[in-house]
């Protein structure tokens, strides 16, 4: 009889499981393809439609005379596609992690209902793609408790690399009244404390819809803003570019605040005063259990994927996703058997001695 395994993967919004013996050929199948570095050569995203529109540009040169293709729909039909068949618990909340040489145990309870029982879940193993905000939280709700707790090196990258504050105001306007040849154009305010506030405008490809950038101490105090007042001052600001008699008010908008969303706390990496790009690669090693005198270093069980994971390509769709396709590859090695020499893992207790590679994982002793 074929082993039965398990895995959970920890997100944002809730968790999914991959178990059974199908579990292991849905592994297989985000394992790397031979002979493929995933370098910025071979693999390469390219999104003009960043929130809340109709499609996306892709660059996919992974296939042989591949051109631009039109993802319909924006990118949440990316996970939609990729979830069919899996086991998916939304508005479930992890709480705590345990992990051992026996595998792991993720307890989670319902996010609007904290205070419910806990359900425990079990598996071989954990993937935790929680954003670099959520990990550097220690209150709830969002916060979530390792145990035993995460070694020292993990600990200490996780809180030397930055996490920033990018908000997006995207505005749906009835026509387009600016330069459609224009990618960008940008705005800079007239104090220092308001250079970050919508300091670039985007134009999304082929539809009259504006994406303005808002970051820094401009993000964050227009967190404390309504919606209304935001968007006015984005008017107010193409007023003074293109003139009081050609824009006009825009039919829909949307708002984002980051930092003040619980499950995010922010957005995105960065390598803050005092860190390095070495803290990325620390961040994507995964996790063993503590070694007990006298046995073989027992096998990692918490593993780590997300853009704050993936040093090549930090603060993108792209770098997230292979990210995620590293750790499928990790994992799949590890749970299904490798065809190549396997790696030697860092175990908890100190952090490895070269650094994992962005793209194909630990690759020397510890």
């Amino acid at each position: 009889m074929q082993q039965q395994q398990q895995l959970f993967c920890i997100y944002t919004y809730g968790m999914f499981r991959i178990a059974g013996t199908k579990g292991g050929e849905y592994i297989k199948t985000f394992r790397y393809p031979d002979r493929c570095q995933l370098q910025e050569s071979s693999f390469k995203v390219q999104a003009k439609f960043l929130l809340y529109f109709p499609t996306i540009l892709v660059e996919r040169k992974l296939v042989p005379n591949s051109k631009l293709q039109d993802i319909r729909n924006g990118y949440s039909c990316v996970p939609v596609a990729l979830s069919e068949g899996l086991d998916i618990r939304l508005n479930t909340a992890a709480r705590a992690v345990r992990y051992g040489v026996n595998g792991v145990e993720v307890w989670a309870a319902p996010s609007r209902s904290p205070h419910t029982n806990h359900t425990v879940y079990k598996a071989d193993a954990v993937l935790v793609t929680l954003p670099l905000g959520v990990l550097k939280a220690s209150a709830p709700p969002s916060a979530v408790a390792f145990n035993p707790p995460l070694p020292d090196w993990k600990s200490q990258a996780i809180q030397r690399l930055g996490f920033g504050n990018l908000n997006k105001v995207v505005l749906c306007f009835e026509r387009i009244f600016w330069d459609p040849t224009a990618n960008l154009f940008g705005h800079v305010g007239s104090t220092t404390a308001s250079r970050g506030e919508l300091f670039l405008f985007w134009n999304l490809y082929k539809a009259p819809v504006l994406l303005a950038l808002v970051a820094g101490e401009a993000a964050c105090v227009m967190e404390n803003v309504s919606d209304d007042v935001i968007v006015g001052r984005c008017i107010a600001v193409l007023k003074g570019i293109f003139g009081n008699q050609v824009v006009p008010q825009p039919r829909e908008s949307v708002v984002t605040r980051w930092r003040a969303d619980p499950w995010a706390r922010g957005s995105y990496s960065f390598v803050a005063v005092g860190s390095s790009g070495s803290d990325y690669d620390l961040l994507a090693a995964p996790v063993a259990p503590p070694v007990t005198p006298g046995t073989p270093p027992p096998q990692p069980r918490v593993f780590f994927a997300g853009e704050h994971t993936i040093r090549n390509y930090p603060a993108t769709v792209h770098g997230a996703f292979l990210s995620g396709l590293r750790e499928g590859g990790r994992i799949a090695d590890q749970l299904c058997g490798s065809p190549y020499a396997p790696p030697t893992m860092p175990v908890s207790g100190a952090a490895p001695t070269a650094m994992p590679s962005a793209t194909t994982g630990p690759s020397s002793t510890p």
